[in-house]
């Protein structure tokens, strides 16, 4: 289940700009309900009323995946956090695309081959809570879908 249907409001803007404890503040409006909180550091700080005293455990938990896909897309379309993508072994039988993509200043790379997504290091997973680095697998699958189409 997801909210992105149900969200009548999902706002976004920087505080605390150039400075070392820059973040994003948030507000989102869910059946009438409104949250807000701050995203740093690839973690969700709610402000109160948390979400978990008026909504559960289940459906917060539910939100914030949501807001966890929402922030992805607002980085990859306002920070240029695109996925480059190239041919490796051009021409061999182990032809596969590579990739690459800047999330918060580091750079990540791997391989898709056979539609998995092999990472090389650093790993994503030792630095990004797992519900962002799921959304950035699916971000990677879709571009190199689309370059399929091309």
């Amino acid at each position: 289940m997801s909210f992105e249907n149900e969200l009548e409001k999902f706002e976004l803007e920087p505080v605390f700009e150039e400075r070392l404890y820059e973040r994003y503040e948030f507000t989102v409006k869910v059946r009438g309900d409104e949250f807000k909180g701050h995203f740093h550091n690839e973690e969700i700080q709610w402000l109160q009323p948390h979400p978990r005293q008026m909504i559960g455990d289940d459906k917060t938990d539910t939100l914030e995946k949501s807001i966890y896909k929402l922030m992805n897309e607002h980085r990859t379309t306002s920070d240029g956090n695109d996925v480059e993508l190239t041919v490796a072994f051009e021409g061999r039988l182990h032809e596969r695309q590579q990739f690459t993509i800047q999330i918060q200043g580091e750079e990540y790379k791997g391989f898709v081959h056979e539609g998995e997504i092999q990472w090389f290091q650093p790993r994503p997973h030792q630095e990004l809570k797992n519900e962002h680095v799921q959304a950035i697998e699916v971000e990677i699958h879709e571009k190199v879908a689309d370059q399929e189409k091309e």
